[in-house]
C-alpha cells in the first residue's frame, strides 16, 4: 500500500507455529513499518495471530462463488473422503445409497461394506428425502462441500438444502474453513 505498510492475506500455515513464523518473516521485511493482517475465523493462522491483532475476529463466514462443471467427477474424487467422515461419525446409512439431489439430477453413490462405490447420476428429482436423501440447490451445492456452514448451518439459511437422515448428511457434509486462492481479498 502507498503508506508503507504491508498487507498480508490468503495466509496458510501447517500449524500455529508456522503461521507464528510466517507472521515473523514478514513482519521482518518492514522493520518498523506496519504488517496489515487480514485473517478468517477459524483458520490457523487466524488462531496463532490472535495476541497479534488489534481486533476481534470477524463473525461473518466468508463464502466464495465456486462453479462445478462435472458434479458427478467431483462427488466420485470425494468418495474416500465422505467414506471417512461416514466411518469416523459412526454414522449409519442403513443399508441404503447415499442420495444427494440437485432438482435438475441427482448423484447416487452406493454404499458397500468396504467404502463407497462409483457415484450413478441420475435424471430430475424433485422429493430426495423420499428416498432418504439431501435436496440441495445447484447453486448451494459448492457451499455445501466446501463452505462454513455446512449441511446443518446451510439447511438453516436456505430452504431448498435439506436432508432427510440428518445425522448421516451433517456427518457426511460438515462445515468447514479454508483459505481459498482468489482475487478478491476479505475485507
Amino acid at each position: 500500500p502507498p503508506d508503507g505498510g504491508v498487507l498480508l492475506a490468503e495466509a496458510a500455515a501447517r500449524d500455529e507455529a508456522a503461521a507464528r513464523e510466517l507472521l515473523r518473516g514478514v513482519a521482518a521485511l518492514v522493520p518498523g513499518g506496519r504488517v496489515r493482517v487480514v485473517d478468517r475465523a477459524g483458520t490457523v493462522t487466524a488462531a496463532a495471530w490472535q495476541e497479534f491483532l488489534e481486533h476481534e475476529p470477524r463473525e461473518q463466514a466468508e463464502q466464495y462463488y465456486v462453479r462445478i462443471p462435472d458434479v458427478a467427477a467431483l462427488l466420485d474424487l470425494l468418495r474416500p473422503l465422505l467414506w471417512q467422515r461416514l466411518t469416523a461419525a459412526g454414522a449409519d446409512p442403513g443399508g441404503r445409497d447415499i442420495v444427494v439431489s440437485t432438482f435438475g439430477a441427482h448423484y447416487r453413490i452406493p454404499v458397500l461394506p468396504e467404502g463407497l462405490g462409483a457415484v450413478v447420476t441420475g435424471g430430475p428429482m424433485q422429493g430426495p428425502r423420499a428416498v432418504a436423501g439431501a435436496g440441495v440447490a445447484p447453486d448451494q451445492l459448492p457451499a455445501l462441500l466446501f463452505g462454513p456452514h455446512g449441511l446443518k448451518g446451510l439447511s438453516r439459511m436456505r430452504p431448498d438444502v435439506y436432508a432427510a437422515r440428518q445425522e448421516l448428511f451433517h456427518a457426511l457434509f460438515p462445515p468447514l474453513t479454508a483459505d481459498v486462492l482468489s482475487f478478491y481479498l476479505p475485507y
